[in-house]
């Protein structure tokens, strides 16, 4: 393979990244959004208005929700995710996030602009306006774990207030997705009038009893579509083991590190792909030396993956005294 530049590279890298490939996680969310999609249009082939449930969709940062929520809307034949009807959204929620700034952003997802300054209430009265006119079905908050953290009770009783509404809202009741941290989970749970209106998707770290007969086969839809061929050393179950453990057993994260390893190789005008690429990467992501690398250690179970600059010497500039030359 001759050397390709980075502009080339960089289009295959695009194309590898904006591949979708479906796991159990997904496909239980999938189900879990049919359920309700098509028992809300039968409701409303009969005329009926009913309050709706919602989806809780939890896991570990790099477990690939967000990504995968939104590539079910995208993709959905009977959503569209997108104008001039928004039957389905996605609001990202700040570190910070109020509950009436979560409104405010909603609002101006769905481009309409809010002038002067408004209540919570009026806002979400105004989101929920919208939903009704975009034919909005699906509101789905990403990170919604923000909203209730550290937050007073009488802050948390608001914001499952809102959350309540949208689902019974008289007019035009919408379905929340809401997706974060596990911690979600533990925030929602502290209402059970709240809790029983959701139902719990996970997306579970992987394990090699489970899913290491699956890795190969994500490996090789990524080297066909990038025209390169599977080395020698990555055709053993050690290699599969450093992998989930370099991933730390995150599916979304597992995908990263076969791209960027992917892309190494391709930039070096490699024919095929070598579990010395994946040390590059993980080198390159991390900053970390030799020892710490999992592609590389012998013992790389006892390494602590998802760490920068892991073994490096760091040196901190003495502090220079006002008035010194």
């Amino acid at each position: 393979m001759t050397h390709m530049s980075r502009e080339e590279v960089s289009h295959i890298v695009a194309d590898l990244e904006h591949r979708f490939i479906a796991h159990d996680p997904y496909l239980a969310l999938r189900d879990q959004i049919d359920d309700i999609l098509y028992r809300r249009k039968a409701h409303t082939t009969a005329g009926r208005v009913t309050a709706q449930r919602g989806i809780v969709v939890i896991g570990n940062a790099g477990a690939g929700k967000s990504f995968g929520i939104e590539h079910l809307l995208q993709k959905h034949p009977h959503l569209a995710y997108g104008k001039p009807y928004q039957q389905a959204l996605t609001v990202r929620l700040a570190s910070e996030a109020t509950i009436k700034g979560v409104g405010l952003d909603t609002l101006e997802a769905y481009g309409y602009e809010s002038k002067g300054a408004r209540t919570g209430h009026s806002i979400w009265r105004q989101v929920m306006r919208q939903a009704r006119s975009h034919k909005t079905l699906f509101l789905h908050f990403d990170e919604a774990q923000h909203i209730l953290r550290t937050k007073s009770k009488s802050e948390f009783d608001q914001v499952m207030l809102v959350w309540k509404s949208c689902l019974e809202y008289a007019e035009w009741p919408v379905n929340l997705i809401l997706s974060g941290t596990c911690e979600l989970l533990d925030l929602i749970n502290r209402d059970e009038q709240l809790s029983r209106r959701f139902e719990p998707v996970h997306f579970a770290p992987m394990s090699y009893a489970a899913h290491g007969h699956e890795v190969m086969g994500v490996l090789g839809a990524y080297l066909d579509a990038a025209k390169l061929s599977r080395g020698k050393t990555l055709d053993s179950s050690t290699f599969v083991r450093r992998l989930l453990h370099a991933a730390r057993y995150e599916f979304g994260s597992k995908i990263g590190l076969i791209i960027s390893a992917i892309k190494l190789a391709l930039r070096d005008g490699d024919q095929t792909l070598e579990q010395s690429h994946f040390a590059g990467a993980y080198r390159k992501q991390k900053r970390c030396v030799d020892a710490l690398n999992p592609f590389i250690a012998e013992n790389f179970r006892s390494i602590k993956t998802g760490q920068l600059l892991s073994g490096a010497e760091l040196e901190i500039a003495p502090a220079i005294k006002r008035g010194a030359a």
